[in-house]
């Protein structure tokens, strides 16, 4: 029949438009991925590293990179771009500009999808490996300090539901003034244990954790001074833990 025929080469026209497609994301992502080893040779990384963040052999990166320029990687990367390729990463960045905001929900997704890999990572390491990963509730700035929790099933779970909260949020906004409950604090830290799901610590809830006694004035006094020093251990207050106002410490107002 001749509209059966008519379907039939709409339906291939558009599965070879669809080849092309994927043919020409397939390129450019290889002229990125060469311009990234190439970037990684160039700042000092070994070929066995790039060759493992790659997923290749150190004989297979070398032969990209043994002849590549950089700057003419670059010139092909500005072509990228102008044709609406992600550009890659600024390597003098911070990872607490993550945290800063956004100015268009896009890029809030871009966000999103960032923290959705780093679950995956984990879940491939709780299954791999016979300890659990780590991750720092303290914004990049706090570096030295740190404050690291243990992330297992219940902790990637909970990061999966706040962003499964925040990408339902962003899917109803038209822009980012729009946002509510997903709404990135002030306080990169803060908005660091929010991405990790992990609450500002309470007063009682970390006393029951720790089962400390409060019941007398002097124990009231060493839990309150506990309580905050993991406050400020965590990046939630930048006040000395031993000098705050202690409501159990007498005569201190």
């Amino acid at each position: 029949m001749k509209g059966d025929w008519l379907g039939k080469v709409r339906r291939q026209r558009r599965v070879l438009a669809r080849v092309r497609r994927a043919a020409w994301r397939l390129e450019q992502a290889e002229r990125e991925r060469a311009w990234a080893l190439v970037a990684a040779r160039v700042e000092g990384v070994s070929v066995r590293k790039a060759a493992e963040a790659a997923g290749l052999s150190p004989s297979r990166v070398h032969q990209l990179t043994k002849d590549a320029d950089l700057d003419a990687l670059d010139v092909v990367l500005g072509e990228l771009r102008a044709a609406g390729w992600p550009a890659p990463e600024d390597l003098e960045g911070s990872d607490d500009e993550e945290l800063s905001g956004r100015a268009s929900v896009a890029e809030r997704l871009v966000d999103e999808v960032g923290w959705i890999r780093q679950c995956a990572d984990w879940v491939d390491h709780l299954d791999r490996e016979s300890y659990p990963p780590a991750a720092n509730l303290r914004s990049e700035a706090d570096f030295p300090d740190r404050a690291n929790v243990v992330v297992d099933s219940a902790r990637v779970s909970a990061i999966l539901r706040r962003i499964a909260f925040d990408v339902d949020e962003l899917a109803r906004a038209r822009s980012v003034e729009d946002l509510a409950g997903a709404r990135v604090g002030d306080d990169p830290r803060a908005e660091r244990r929010r991405r990790l799901a992990e609450p500002d610590l309470e007063y009682a809830e970390f006393t029951r954790r720790k089962n400390l006694p409060w019941r007398s004035t002097r124990q009231g006094e060493a839990a309150w001074d506990a309580y905050q020093a993991e406050r400020h251990h965590r990046g939630e207050t930048d006040q000395d833990p031993y000098t705050v106002y202690n409501p159990f410490r007498p005569g201190r107002a």
